[in-house]
């Protein structure tokens, strides 16, 4: 393990982060070349989560890569993403990828969404979930909620709805304002 593993295991440590998928999955992930290593993530995360369809899966796991890019094609082409709940929807794979591309460099770095526990009814799948970053003044951010997720006909995410504190999450960014 090099020191930067060793610091971002630390990190997750310290944030209660990757118990879910397995840090040490993460971990090997982190040696492996990325192709390799996101397979290897997928593959063993999957099999803890065997109800959570592989578009809900690969949302989690492309957050935890930092990947916008992967983040919104876990959406259809045109899926709406309220985040949260009670905001205008991004309306769009090209607008998700561009509102989480546009949110990951204030982070460094951005730990990612945890799936804590999956219940799935037939195109619907609910999900419990933490997540954490830590600023660039290094501060610790930590917040948690549930997804509601609806499928479209090809398995991907038609509609995403997150429930979650905005101003929670908020006030660990700037504290000050508080």
């Amino acid at each position: 393990m090099n020191d930067a593993q060793r610091l971002l295991m630390a990190r997750r440590k310290a944030l209660g982060v990757g118990a879910a998928l397995g840090s040490g999955t993460i971990l090997s992930a982190l040696s492996a070349p990325p192709a390799v290593a996101a397979e290897k993530t997928a593959l063993r995360s999957h099999a803890g989560f065997p109800a959570m369809p592989r578009s809900v899966l690969n949302f989690f796991l492309a957050s935890q890569r930092a990947d916008a890019g992967a983040w919104a094609e876990s959406f259809a082409v045109d899926g709406l993403f309220f985040d949260p709940v009670g905001t205008e929807p991004l309306r769009g794979r090209e607008a998700i990828r561009r509102h989480i591309a546009s949110v990951l460099p204030e982070f460094r770095p951005f730990l990612g969404i945890t799936p804590v526990e999956a219940h799935t009814v037939a195109g619907s799948v609910a999900v419990s979930w933490r997540a954490a970053a830590v600023t660039k003044s290094n501060r610790p951010v930590n917040w948690s909620g549930i997804n509601i997720y609806d499928l479209d006909g090809h398995g991907l995410i038609k509609v995403a709805r997150a429930y979650f504190s905005q101003a929670v999450f908020q006030a660990q960014l700037d504290p000050d304002a508080a």
